[in-house]
């Protein structure tokens, strides 16, 4: 009887981190196919945001996820030529009504106006990304560039000027 006790006894202890290490272990869960209701946000980003009136109103350049990894808010780029000149304006993801077209295309549209976001304040991201600094860098020397090319066109001028002056008159 006290050789079963203890074999059972050693059995339970052999046993016990085995059961304890099959309770914390997370199974591993790889996902092989995009489930039907979920989206890429790669598919999301520059994808054009219209009105109501069907308008154009800005292109998404980024997603704010929270902690639990859902989409809190989206960041519109607003106004600009190829993105320069442009600015960011975040709004819930929630004021986003997404839909399809006739045929199949994702619609994304917003109750604004191109006025409501042009005034609105900017999207400021505490975490910068290589291509957000690598545009701020270009944005940066862009502005430089007009600067000294408008100096240049000063200085030429006053030259001109100053030749002017000094022709002989006839």
């Amino acid at each position: 009887m006290k050789a079963s006790l203890a074999a059972a006894l050693a059995a339970t202890l052999l046993l016990a981190p085995v059961a304890g290490l099959a309770q914390t272990a997370k199974p591993e869960a790889f996902v092989t196919v995009q489930p039907a209701d979920q989206w890429l946000a790669s598919q999301f980003i520059g994808q054009a945001v219209s009105n109501d009136a069907g308008e154009v109103i800005g292109d998404i350049n980024d997603l704010l996820f929270d902690k639990s990894g859902k989409i809190a808010n989206v960041v519109i780029g607003v106004g600009g030529f190829l993105g320069i000149g442009e600015k960011g304006v975040a709004i819930p993801y929630a004021a986003l009504d997404i839909t399809a077209d006739a045929n199949g295309k994702r619609v994304i549209k917003a109750a604004l106006s191109r006025e409501r976001l042009h005034s609105a304040p900017d999207f400021r991201a505490t975490e910068k990304t290589t291509y957000m600094r690598a545009k701020e860098q270009a944005a940066d020397m862009g502005q430089k560039a007009l600067d000294t090319a408008s100096e240049l066109k000063e200085k030429a001028s006053r030259k001109l000027e100053e030749m002017r002056g000094a022709e002989p008159k006839k």
